[in-house]
């Protein structure tokens, strides 16, 4: 197994603040115990062509120095064998690629990739990356070899924020609103208008 770094890449669906697994009655990937079946956590990250190719030489160099005679011979046709094509909010393919990384817990806390804030600190406990967040990315390449396949995965080891994207918000926007809006909006109904043109040159035409 060998490292591999990226550079200021983009992260899509990290689930990086607690371990996730495939719920089957939800038919998708949610929160669980660190100790369940499969739990791991995960991130994908959009790169360039030129970092998907420098990835895939990586890869298959950590491949051929693992391999093992036994093992099935990993030869990937092109990149679209190790990543899949990102495309924009439209469905158009965009030219880059998805990498998408894991860190298996195997059944035990404290198993999740490390995370440092720009400043190089370490993030703060509950930190979340948030989708679309810039980032440079450690990565295990860890060649396997399972039923006759074989291939090399990406084990997320560590993500250093670069720059955080906004995440959704979570204020309550009517949090300052007065208790009895209802009794509020009467009496504000009862009020006199304003003149036109008290404060405007023109009236505001609605």
């Amino acid at each position: 197994m060998s490292d591999d770094k990226l550079y200021s890449v983009r992260a899509l669906y990290p689930r990086l603040h607690e371990p996730h697994n495939f719920n089957a009655s939800e038919n998708r990937s949610a929160p669980c115990a660190y100790n369940a079946p499969d739990a791991k956590y995960e991130c994908s990250f959009v790169i360039p062509p030129e970092e998907a190719k420098k990835v895939a030489r990586a890869a298959k160099s950590a491949f051929d120095a693992a391999k093992k005679p036994e093992w099935a011979n990993w030869t990937p046709s092109g990149l679209d064998d190790l990543f899949k094509k990102d495309t924009d909010m439209d469905g158009v393919v965009t030219g880059n690629y998805i990498l998408k990384s894991v860190k298996k817990t195997y059944g035990e806390p404290g198993n999740a990739p490390k995370i440092w804030m720009p400043d190089s600190k370490e993030a703060p406990e509950g930190f979340r990356l948030t989708n679309g967040s810039i980032c440079h990315v450690l990565l295990k390449l860890a060649a396997w070899n399972y039923a006759g396949k074989s291939g090399v995965q990406f084990r997320l080891k560590g993500v250093k924020l670069v720059t955080l994207a906004d995440a959704p918000t979570s204020i309550d926007p009517f949090a300052n609103d007065p208790d009895d809006l209802d009794a509020f909006l009467n009496d504000f109904a009862g009020q006199n208008p304003p003149k036109a043109n008290a404060d405007f040159e023109d009236e505001i035409p609605f």
